[in-house]
């Protein structure tokens, strides 16, 4: 009960309980809790919305309000998992699967994309534009090769143990010999799938995006070199039957 929400909800409460005007801290220190959830999902809702409507995806007529209480709402009916009986072991599944190897891949996508595809000397007259002058050399190696490397490495070593490691999550079981400690028990195989969807979908969305964006501007091209074939052959004969007549 010293991690994650036994640490909130457990440990902590226990203390208040025995603190004086014990009454008053715990009112503020759930007060606190709310403030820091509600603050957590404004960073959350911006970042579900702002993607979408950069992708176009929203349709500008439709109400940004609208938009962003149809989020709440999916996010509440999704959050019910969490108040179930399980729900302390689907709490401690999506934290250790479902915010690790996808910020790991999101980081480096985009510390690569940054520094190698949007361009490293962009980037530098960006934030000389922004500060008045060009980041000095520090800067430019971590950019360059350190970080990636770290993320790289990190990333490599967090798969190996991770593959390598059994899945156990905890109980409170009164029959377990050592109560009130936990007791670990494997996960049921199924909850891979679980895993698999949780670390993939985020992500796989990277790379799927990017392959339909070539995808889409290769036939895009086509199309226009098609057009443009076209238009120059309709030119072409039409300057001709100018010419016969």
């Amino acid at each position: 009960g010293v991690e994650g929400t036994g640490l909130a909800f457990i440990v902590f409460t226990e203390a208040i309980t025995k603190m004086p005007v014990s009454p008053l801290w715990s009112i503020l220190f759930f007060i606190m809790l709310f403030c820091l959830g509600l603050s957590s999902m404004f960073g959350n809702i911006e970042g579900v919305l702002v993607p979408l409507q950069d992708l176009n995806l929203i349709p500008p007529k439709v109400p940004k309000e609208l938009v962003t209480g149809l989020i709440c709402v999916a996010c509440y009916l999704l959050a019910f998992i969490f108040v179930l009986k399980s729900g302390n072991y689907w709490l401690a599944l999506f934290d250790s699967f479902a915010g690790s190897i996808p910020l790991l891949i999101i980081a480096f996508c985009e510390m690569f994309s940054v520094v190698y595809i949007y361009g490293i000397d962009r980037f530098n007259k960006d934030i000389e534009f922004m500060i008045g002058h060009k980041p000095n050399i520090f800067w430019q190696i971590t950019w360059r090769v350190i970080s990636p490397l770290i993320m790289l490495v990190i990333f490599f070593f967090y798969f190996v143990v991770t593959v390598n490691e059994e899945l156990l999550y905890s109980i409170w079981d009164p029959t377990y010999e050592d109560f009130p400690r936990t007791q670990k028990v494997e996960y049921p195989s199924w909850v891979y799938a679980i895993i698999v969807i949780l670390a993939g979908v985020p992500s796989l969305s990277i790379p799927v995006f990017a392959i339909y964006k070539a995808i889409r501007n290769c036939c895009q091209k086509k199309n226009d070199q098609m057009g443009l074939m076209i238009s120059t052959s309709e030119t072409s004969v039409n300057g001709n039957l100018k010419y016969s007549a």
